[in-house]
């Protein structure tokens, strides 16, 4: 008996040591694409950066109170070559990264001498790459002092159960309620990258609650946030499938707004 359990003992942790492999593999995938934004951004370079995002993505943050938005074309188009000699201290990083199948998110910092930068990238893989799809951004000037808005999180996390509790019931408009008018949902069909308005994705999902009658379940896993940007991952369980989103959300006058939804499905096994 005893050798049988050893080999059995064996098989199970080459398959363990395999899994292992596989994941840090495909986190080495999600890495290159974020390290190249940040060399990019370090040094200017908008062909650097630009390698790393999506031609149809785009950047959403608030200034002087403003909600602003950029397509990443236009974001590139400002980007100017910097002299990295020129005394600024800039300490770029990833902070985390957190995957499910064809979507993850990815925080960044750039810490810089006079101003701390926090990035929320949303991720695809598209055709087999991964490509940066949504940005939030939130800056903050004198780091040292972490002069940060502070986040208000029962206010937040009120959002997010809204935004879930709508989304269970196929409740268009107190769904429609918790996004910004222009927010976009992203997803991975086949390999191939898709984008709905919010008004044709809540149709869509009312049509289907419809149709099935079905309730799902939903856990929050996790919520993290940064002054005045947030991401939320939501995950439903339906009896064949289980979904994963990731929201991006600003806090807009006051209120979290959903600006951008990054969706991944999987049958069960």
């Amino acid at each position: 008996m005893k050798p049988l359990l050893f080999i059995i003992t064996f098989i199970l942790t080459l398959n363990v040591h395999g899994q292992q492999r596989q994941e840090i593999s495909e986190i080495d995938l999600i890495i290159a694409p974020l390290q190249r934004y940040l060399d990019g951004h370090i040094k200017g370079d908008s062909q650097l950066l630009g390698s790393a995002l999506h031609a149809q993505g785009k950047l959403s943050y608030i200034s002087k109170g403003e909600y602003r938005q950029l397509i990443f074309s236009d974001y590139l188009s400002g980007m100017k070559l910097r002299n990295t000699d020129d005394g600024i201290k800039r300490i770029p990083y990833i902070k985390s990264i957190d995957l499910t199948g064809d979507v993850a998110i990815g925080k960044l910092v750039l810490d810089y001498s006079s101003r701390l930068f926090t990035d929320y990238m949303t991720l695809l893989k598209i055709n087999g790459e991964w490509k940066i799809t949504n940005k939030i951004a939130y800056s903050v000037a004198d780091p040292k002092n972490s002069k940060a808005l502070q986040v208000d999180m029962p206010l937040l996390l009120g959002a997010i159960k809204r935004f879930s509790q709508a989304y269970k019931a196929g409740d268009s408009k107190k769904l429609i309620a918790e996004f910004d008018a222009d927010a976009k949902v992203m997803s991975n069909m086949n390999g191939q990258y898709r984008t709905k308005t919010i008004s044709n994705f809540v149709a869509d999902l009312s049509a289907a609650t419809a149709k099935s009658g079905r309730l799902a379940k939903y856990t929050i896993q996790n919520v993290d946030a940064t002054g005045n940007v947030a991401i939320g991952k939501i995950v439903f369980h339906y009896p064949k499938t289980t979904q994963t989103q990731y929201l991006s959300l600003l806090k807009i006058a006051g209120e979290w707004k959903i600006v951008n939804s990054a969706i991944n499905e999987e049958a069960k096994h």
